[in-house]
């Protein structure tokens, strides 16, 4: 028995007639009678009794019809899913994201996503980036957006090219240089991240080697939590271009920090993270290629919508 022979006795039990059931099913008479006969043998009896050029059911037909109506609806249901979301499978979705990117970024791209997949299901969660890659590492999720830190062989990393840029207040004396550097903060008050945090590491470095003083009076936990200190007047930074756009989304005062490249050039270690070990789904792949599309759009609104002077070997 298989969904055919199924398909075929439902016709016939709606009409009555094998040749109605063909012509219904686009098949010659001989070829549904075969079905019906082959589908007798199967079973060990007959479900049909045949009288005056007419199919009678046996009273077992009935109960096999039963069955075979909800077999062929749920498998209709499963075609009709798979057709809704273009032949992509399964249709969830679970993403681990840095908390910055889970509660604005994130939620943007799914509206957008999901105007062309409208079937599929999302799981978000949000931490930080030694969470994410252990939810990834665990297969927990699908797909995450991190902080890249040391090699796991669990997690397959689409590092992202993104070049970290200065934060200061608009009143600044400086918010006129094309670009700044080491020297020109020498002394001023800084935010930045706690000491581990890849992009403080490489600030010290950076004021160390120009022999310049790094005043770091403030070390706060992510970039969001830097956003007051630079706005009102008391501190610089340096953030991501990911951190910089999105407080210019969702500041009531996005004018109040003035971002500009800063040299030497300190990259953000930001990348995509996957399952190593397991395939994604053809969904998964198409929600990771529009991230990073999403994410080449933010740094080129960095640049164009916001006139970010940028060095030649930025962005």
């Amino acid at each position: 028995m298989n969904l055919w022979h199924l398909e075929v006795f439902r016709e016939v039990m709606r009409s009555s007639s094998a040749t109605m059931a063909a012509r219904n099913l686009g098949r010659t008479q001989p070829a549904i009678s075969a079905s019906i006969s082959g589908l007798e043998q199967d079973i060990g009896y007959a479900l049909f009794e045949r009288k005056n050029g007419r199919l009678h059911p046996v009273p077992e037909a009935h109960y096999l019809m039963a069955e075979a109506e909800e077999i062929l609806a749920r498998v209709g249901a499963v075609e009709r899913s798979m057709k809704d979301t273009a032949g992509l499978s399964p249709n969830q979705l679970r993403i681990a994201s840095m908390p910055i990117v889970a509660e604005f970024l994130m939620p943007r791209l799914i509206s957008q996503f999901i105007k062309e997949h409208p079937m599929t299901r999302f799981q978000v969660s949000s931490a930080n980036s030694f969470r994410v890659y252990e939810q990834i590492s665990a297969q927990q999720f699908d797909v995450g957006l991190a902080e890249i830190s040391v090699g796991c062989d669990l997690v397959h990393v689409d590092s992202i090219e993104v070049d970290c840029i200065c934060a200061l207040p608009a009143n600044s004396h400086l918010v006129d240089r094309p670009y700044l550097t080491p020297k020109d903060l020498d002394g001023l008050p800084f935010g930045t991240f706690l000491k581990t945090h890849a992009i403080a590491k490489a600030l010290t470095s950076a004021f160390a080697e120009a022999d310049a003083h790094f005043n770091v009076q403030f070390e706060m936990q992510n970039a969001a939590s830097q956003y007051s200190l630079v706005s009102s007047g008391v501190a610089y930074s340096l953030f991501s271009p990911l951190s910089a756009w999105i407080f210019k989304q969702t500041h009531i005062n996005p004018d109040s920090i003035v971002f500009l490249p800063f040299q030497p050039i300190i990259p953000y270690p930001l990348g995509i993270l996957t399952p190593a070990h397991k395939s994604l789904s053809r969904l998964a792949q198409t929600f990771v290629a529009e991230l990073k599309n999403e994410i080449d759009g933010v740094l080129i609104d960095i640049v164009a919508d916001w006139s970010i002077k940028s060095t030649p070997q930025q962005f």
